[in-house]
């Protein structure tokens, strides 16, 4: 999966939340686990 740059990520175990700013092949991930595409909100 390509990570693209402004996506935001989320690790489900922690908590953290990260904003790609280089964008590339590969999983962001965290605690040792991939992390989550943030839904955004919509207002």
């Amino acid at each position: 999966m390509a990570n693209q740059v402004g996506k935001r990520y989320i690790c489900t175990r922690c908590g953290s939340d990260f904003i790609v700013t280089k964008g590339g092949d590969g999983t962001v991930s965290c605690c040792g686990k991939p992390m989550d595409l943030k839904k955004t909100e919509k207002k």
